[in-house]
C-alpha cells in the first residue's frame, strides 16, 4: 500500500514537472508576441531565442523567431528559422504561412528564383491564398528583371573583350607590319651600298690615282745621287762604276805625274 503511494506520487510529480515546463515555453512565447506587438523585434528576438531552447520541436517558437528575425533585416537567419518550422509541423496553413514568409526573406535577399520556389510550395498548401499569388507573380518579375540585367551585363563584357582583342590584333599587326617596314628599309639600304658605282669605289680609283700621280712626280724630280733610297738600283750602280772609273783614271794621272815617264812633245809635227 505504501509502495502504491509512492509511486502515485512521482507520477503526479513528474506530470507537474512537464506542466511547468510547458507552460514556461507558453510564457516565453506569450512575452515574446508581446514585445513582438510593441514592435520591440530585438526583444522579442531574444525571448522567441529562450523559447527555441526550452524545446527545438516547437513550431511556434521558430515560426516567431523567423518573423522576429525577419524584422530586424536578418534573412538569412530568419529563412533558416522557417525552415525549421516547416519541418515541425504537419499543419497545411502552418505550412503555408512558413513557406510563404520564407518567400518573402528570400524576395527581400534579392534571390528571386529562390522566392518563387517558396510561393510554389506555399501554394500547395494554400492553392487560393491571393497574397501568395500576388507575391509570385512579383518574384517572377523581379528574376526575369535579374536574368535581362545579368544577359546584358553578359553582352556588354563579351562586347568589351572582344573589342579588346580586335584592339589587340590591330596593334600586333601594326607592330609586325613596322618591324617588316624596316627590315625592309635596311635591305634596300644595305643593296643601294653594294650597287652605287660612283660610291667608294670611285673613292678608291680616286685614291689610286693620286698614288700613280704622288709616284710620277717623284719619278720626275731630280734625284739626290746621294739618296740610294731615292735612286734605282740599275741607276746606282751605274753611278757607282763611273765614280769608280773616275777614281781609277785620276789615281792613274796621279802615278803617271809623280812618276818618271816621258813627256809629250809640245813640238807640232807638222
Amino acid at each position: 500500500m505504501l509502495r502504491k503511494f509512492f509511486v502515485h506520487i512521482s507520477l503526479i510529480f513528474l506530470g507537474l514537472i512537464a506542466v511547468k515546463a510547458q507552460e514556461s515555453l507558453n510564457t516565453l512565447i506569450f512575452r515574446g508576441n508581446r514585445s513582438f506587438d510593441k514592435q520591440k523585434y530585438g526583444e522579442a528576438t531574444s525571448t522567441f531565442s529562450e523559447a527555441v531552447k526550452k524545446n527545438e520541436k516547437d513550431f511556434g517558437a521558430h515560426y516567431n523567431l523567423g518573423n522576429s528575425l525577419y524584422k530586424i533585416k536578418k534573412y538569412d537567419e530568419a529563412i533558416a528559422e522557417y525552415q525549421k518550422a516547416q519541418k515541425n509541423t504537419n499543419n497545411k496553413d502552418e505550412k503555408a504561412a512558413s513557406y510563404y514568409n520564407e518567400g518573402n526573406a528570400h524576395l527581400q535577399n534579392g534571390d528571386g528564383e529562390k522566392a518563387v520556389n517558396a510561393y510554389k510550395n506555399a501554394l500547395k498548401f494554400d492553392p487560393d491564398n491571393e497574397a501568395i499569388l500576388k507575391n509570385l507573380q512579383i518574384a517572377k518579375k523581379k528574376q526575369k528583371q535579374k536574368d535581362n540585367k545579368q544577359n546584358q551585363q553578359k553582352q556588354q563584357q563579351n562586347q568589351q573583350k572582344q573589342q579588346q582583342n580586335q584592339q589587340n590584333n590591330q596593334n600586333k599587326n601594326q607592330d609586325n607590319n613596322q618591324n617588316q617596314q624596316g627590315d625592309q628599309n635596311q635591305e634596300n639600304k644595305n643593296n643601294n651600298t653594294k650597287n652605287q658605282p660612283n660610291g667608294n669605289i670611285g673613292d678608291q680609283n680616286k685614291g689610286k690615282g693620286n698614288q700613280g700621280a704622288e709616284k710620277q712626280n717623284q719619278k720626275n724630280e731630280p734625284q739626290d745621287p746621294n739618296d740610294p733610297n731615292k735612286i734605282p738600283k740599275d741607276l746606282q750602280k751605274l753611278i757607282l762604276q763611273r765614280s769608280a772609273n773616275q777614281e781609277r783614271e785620276t789615281a792613274k794621272k796621279l802615278l803617271n805625274k809623280n812618276g818618271y815617264y816621258s813627256p809629250e812633245s809640245n813640238t807640232k809635227d807638222w
